[in-house]
């Protein structure tokens, strides 16, 4: 029963701070789901569902993610902003970690803007297109010279 009670608590106090507006606001700007479910003192699970089982939340959370897609990137812009000449090399290395996850991240929630699409590789071997190259031109080359000469006839 205590938690049906803090499923009702979470709702009540998300539809106090404005609801949907103020939930999407929250997660487009980078605040996680796990970030909230420490304020209630529950799971990261145990508040995705009870955020799930209103249907405005689950749209607005499913678009909030495309978002914070956005606000991740920024983020690692500001963390590489920060670093200056008297960042140490531990710093550094941190840093661009950071950077890579936050990177990771945002591909995977907005694909369409940050994702890796794969890549279809081609490849050409200009050796191989050359000799092609000759042999057309050899072959036609031949063609000409098995054609009949004309014979030109005064008037």
């Amino acid at each position: 029963m205590a938690g049906k009670a803090l499923r009702k608590q979470i709702l009540s106090d998300v539809a106090d701070q404005g609801g949907a507006d103020w939930l999407f606001d929250q997660i487009a700007s980078g605040v996680t789901v796990a970030e909230l479910a420490r304020q209630y003192g529950c799971s990261r699970s145990y508040l995705s569902r009870a955020l799930n089982s209103n249907e405005a939340y689950r749209k607005v959370l499913s678009e909030a993610r495309v978002e914070a897609a956005d606000a991740l990137v920024e983020g690692g812009l500001e963390m590489v902003d920060q670093l200056n000449e008297n960042s140490t090399s531990n710093e550094i290395a941190a840093t661009r970690e950071k950077v890579n996850y936050r990177k990771f991240m945002a591909g995977s929630l907005n694909q369409a803007k940050y994702g890796t699409r794969p890549q279809n590789n081609i490849t050409l071997s200009i050796g191989d297109m050359h000799l092609d190259a000759l042999r057309k031109f050899n072959k036609d080359r031949k063609d000409l010279q098995d054609v009949p000469d004309a014979e030109i006839i005064d008037d």
